[in-house]
Order: structure tokens, then C-alpha cells, then sequence
């Protein structure tokens, strides 16, 4: 049926499976695919999307592993005792262990919320071709510092109110906003716009994506533990390999996560690279 004049006009449906992908359209892919293209776009850019997670995490890291270890190192003094020298040793106070567990939460949160602006700005970029830009990464993540934050604290308050609702309202929770900040970081929508826009995306596939994200989860955790327990005992060795281990990762669960967010798209939307490299340039 012809559209009416001056009638609103629909985006195009998605083709029907199994239909060839035209020129610069975004198929949908399976978990396998999603993966092995998040490896592909990794080791095509991996120097600067390893530059855009070490900016941040080298500074910020250290400083939350020094905090950490002067707080847990025990304080010794040495007194007489019948004449002789014996050592003291005494746990920090708690109010500055409160100190410092609150300065590391609030490291946390700044790694977590400009590392996701930046380095999914830059993911979106690699997986359409484009070069990545460090700079224009950053400039990005800080620029929209504060809306990817309160995303972030949006979603992760929701999740942690399923979880304390036995547990499985969170995890659920947790899949159906798994690509809310992509959705910032490519359409520019912010808040619960990002959420509503997540959840529609997910819906009618949740499987598929929990899959994804579940498997992606694993990969990173099992690579950065075997890297972070080489640090041993000693607390420089933990920051060292601690934060090599975040820095391979992250890239990585970056990508994943933005091709989650393209494969759900192209699953319900006629997606191509014209587009996506469209929505990059206007959501500045």
C-alpha cells in the first residue's frame, strides 16, 4: 500500500534469513561469528584501541593499587620492652580503610564510564572500517563523560535492585540493557531513552544475546586472570599485570559489545555501513 501523503514514512524491514547481504549492509551474525569478527576488528587496530584503554587505566589503576596497598600494609613501631626492642605491628584505622574504599569505588567509576565512552566510540568505528582516532575517541568519552556516568549508574542501579530481588530479576535486567550505552555512543539517546531503546533490541532475542555476553565474559575473565596472577605477592607485579590483563580485555568486550548492538539491529532493522557511519558523525 502506498504511503499517504504527508504520512509518516517507515524504515525498511530487515530481509527475510537466509537473504544474501547487499552492498554495505549489516547482516546479523551468531554468537561463533560475533566473536570471531570482535578478534578480526581487534587484530586489524589493536594498537590504538589498546592505546585508548591504557591512557586511562596505567594512571588510575596505580593509583587505586597504592591506596589499596598502604591501607592494607600493617603500620610497625618499635618500643622497649624490659629493656629491650620489640616491634608492633598494627592494623590501619577504619576510617581510613573506609577512606581508601571509597576513593577506589570512585576510580572505578571514572575508569569504567570514560573507558566505555572511548573505547566504544572506537569500536564503533572499527567494525564499519573506519580508522580508529585516539584523540577523537577521547575527546568523545569527555565530552559525553557525564551522560555515559549517569548511564551507567541507571543501569547498574537497576541491575543491583533485580539481584537483591532473588538474583535472577538482575541477571535478566543486566542482558536486556546490555547495549544501552552502544545505543548512546551510536544514536546519541541518553538515559532511560538508552535503556527503552536496549531493551526493545533485545527483546525477541534474549537467548542469543545472554549467550553472547556470558561467552565474551569468560573469555575476558579467563585471559586477564591467568595475566593478573602472575603478579604474585607483590603489589606492583599485581598493578602491573593487573592492569595489562584490563587493558587486552577491555578492547575486546568493547567490541563484542558493539557488535551485539549491530546484530540486533540488523535482526529488526535494514542496517547498513551508510548509516551507522551517519548516526557516528551526527551523534557528536
Amino acid at each position: 500500500m502506498a504511503d499517504v501523503p504527508g504520512g509518516p514514512t517507515f524504515p525498511p524491514p530487515p530481509p527475510p534469513p537466509g537473504t544474501p547481504a547487499g552492498p554495505g549492509s549489516i547482516r546479523p551474525r551468531g554468537l561463533g561469528e560475533i566473536l570471531s569478527a570482535a578478534f578480526d576488528v581487534y587484530k586489524n587496530n589493536a594498537a590504538n584501541l589498546v592505546l585508548i584503554v591504557a591512557v586511562v587505566v596505567v594512571p588510575l589503576s596505580f593509583i587505586s593499587a597504592l591506596s589499596i596497598h598502604l591501607v592494607g600494609t600493617p603500620e610497625e613501631h618499635t618500643v622497649q620492652v624490659l629493656g629491650q626492642p620489640e616491634t608492633i605491628v598494627s592494623s590501619r584505622t577504619f576510617a581510613a580503610a573506609v577512606a581508601v574504599a571509597i576513593i577506589a569505588a570512585a576510580i572505578g567509576v571514572i575508569i569504567s564510564a570514560v573507558l566505555q565512552a572511548a573505547i566504544l566510540r572506537g569500536a564503533a568505528e572499527a567494525t564499519i572500517g573506519d580508522p580508529v582516532d585516539v584523540e577523537a575517541s577521547y575527546r568523545w568519552g569527555f565530552r559525553h563523560f557525564g551522560s555515559v556516568l549517569l548511564l551507567a549508574v541507571l543501569v547498574g542501579l537497576t541491575v543491583v535492585v533485580g539481584l537483591v530481588l532473588l538474583v535472577i530479576p538482575g541477571l535478566i535486567f543486566l542482558v536486556f540493557f546490555s547495549v544501552s550505552v552502544p545505543a548512546l555512543v551510536v544514536e546519541n539517546r541518553r538515559g532511560t531513552k538508552a535503556m527503552g531503546r536496549s531493551w526493545n533490541l533485545v527483546s525477541g532475542h534474549f537467548w542469543h544475546a545472554l549467550a553472547v555476553i556470558l561467552v565474551a565474559a569468560i573469555i575476558a575473565g579467563i585471559v586477564g586472570g591467568i595475566i593478573g596472577s602472575i603478579g604474585g605477592s607483590s603489589w606492583v607485579l599485581r598493578w602491573i599485570f593487573g592492569a595489562i590483563g584490563q587493558i587486552i580485555t577491555s578492547p575486546f568486550t568493547a567490541l563484542v559489545s558493539v557488535l551485539l548492538y549491530l546484530d540486533l539491529r540488523a535482526r529488526k532493522e535494514a542496517l547498513t555501513a551508510d548509516v551507522l557511519r551517519a548516526e557516528l558523525a551526527s551523534s557528536t
